[in-house]
């Protein structure tokens, strides 16, 4: 009976997950610094550039308007340089077609930079993945078992 209900939920549940998996279109942005200029790169999750997408950098000091604006080029690139005067914290949006992601750029007083990454790698969606498939599968066994013996 078990391994049955665990077939069925199998069965039921690896056609969810192919088509979410093929709608699904993630974005990937990472920034660098080289010299006073901040380098974002954004790419779609299969590594096609975000090629046009549109660009909001917002200062720490005033996160509520855009301090620049912008589209990427071909390559999914963008630069700008910040003005470490105003803020050591920047936030860069960046979306297209109704995908995107924001990344937060940290400036420290000396000129180095933190972060510089976004997103999740493939062996953390797989993780992931497996932990949810795998609280179904206990879902439908305490069920099961508690349908029986009440």
């Amino acid at each position: 009976m078990r391994c049955a209900l665990a077939s069925r939920l199998f069965v039921l549940l690896v056609p969810v997950m192919v088509v979410s998996t093929a709608r699904a279109h993630g974005v990937r942005v990472f920034w660098e610094l080289k010299g006073d200029s901040v380098f974002v790169h954004a790419s779609f999750d299969d590594e096609s550039p975000m090629a046009g997408a549109r660009v909001a950098v917002f200062s720490g000091a005033e996160p509520s308007e855009p301090w620049i604006t912008g589209y990427t080029d071909d390559e999914g690139c963008f630069v700008f340089v910040p003005d470490r005067r105003e803020s050591s914290r920047w936030d860069v949006r960046v979306r297209k077609a109704g995908h995107g992601d924001i990344v937060h750029v940290s400036l420290d007083a000396g000129g180095n930079c933190s972060g510089g990454r976004s997103g999740f790698s493939i062996p953390q969606i797989i993780i992931m993945s497996a932990c949810v498939i795998w609280g179904f599968i206990g879902t439908a066994f305490f069920f099961s078992a508690r349908r029986r013996h009440g």
